[in-house]
Parts: structure tokens; sequence; C-alpha cells
């Protein structure tokens, strides 16, 4: 008899689809571990140091050079050289952010402005922005689908609801 598998992204591992084994895998300390893991890998340095400084150091982690709960301790794994790195992290980080030159938004805004070209200029110089292509040229009755656009078709043309004529 067949199934379905349960894939667990977080441990890399997949099993039956059952109910209880899903169970089972979900509430495993393994699973915790690794599911802990993947979302501290995806936090900024800012809040693992303020998360950090507030636990007290892990004496077994200390003493032993390694703790049974891992990542799920309530206690600090870090030394206190990892700290001091950490906020070294943090504040290059903030003096970054606190150096950084920002423009103007009504300058960008501004000069985005500059280069648009004014509809009215177009239709006055005529210039034609859609040029029918050379190989249309030699056919002198081109269907309205392939004539060149012209900013008089656009004045001209009276629209109609859709479906009339």
């Amino acid at each position: 008899m067949g199934g379905k598998n349960f894939y667990c992204e977080y441990c890399d591992r997949s099993f039956k689809d059952v109910a209880e084994a899903r169970k089972k895998h979900l509430s495993s300390l393994q699973h915790a571990k690794n599911k802990n893991w993947y979302y501290q890998s995806l936090k900024d340095p800012e809040q693992i140091l303020a998360e950090e400084s507030q636990k007290k150091p892990c004496m077994k982690f200390i003493n032993q050079g390694n703790c049974p709960w891992d990542i799920l301790c309530r206690y600090s794994h870090y030394t206190p050289a990892q700290m001091q790195e950490l906020q070294n992290m943090v504040a290059a980080k903030a003096q970054k952010s606190s150096n950084l030159d920002l423009p103007d938004p009504q300058q960008v805004f501004q000069e985005f402005l500059k280069d648009i070209i004014d509809p009215e200029e177009i239709v006055r110089a005529n210039i034609n922005p859609w040029p029918l292509p050379p190989e249309l040229a030699q056919y002198p009755n081109l269907p309205p689908s392939l004539q060149p656009i012209t900013y008089d078709k656009f004045v001209d043309f009276e629209f109609t609801e859709w479906g009339q004529r």
C-alpha cells in the first residue's frame, strides 16, 4: 500500500505521512533544534545581541564546551569575544546607515521629469515615435493594423463602446 510521504525541510528527511509519525517527528528535540537553527540564521545581529544580552551564560557550555540543549538552551552560548564581535557588527551597521547620503526625493523626481517629452511638443515638431518599419515601406496599401500610428490619428479618433461600430 503506497501513500504520501511527509518531507521536513528543517531536518531534510522524509517519512510516511501518518499522523502519529508526523506528530512524533514535529515534537522531537532534533526537529526543534533544526527549526531554531534555521530561524536563528535569519535574525539580524541587532536582534541576536538584544536576545543574548538578556541571558545569563550557560555554565555547562562554559565548563564542558557543549550543552545538551544546544540552541534550545535558555542560557547564552556566546563567549565574551563573540558578544564583543556582535556589538562591533551592530555599531558598524549603525555607523554605515547614519553615513548614507540619500538623495533629495524632490531632486530625483525633477531629474526623472526632465527626460520626459511633452506630447504636444512631439506633435508640433512632427516627430513620429512609431515609424513605419523599413520592410513595410515598399507596400503602398497597408491595412490599418500595419499603418504607422500618428498623434493625429489619436486626436481624430472617436472611441465607442466595446462591441459597437
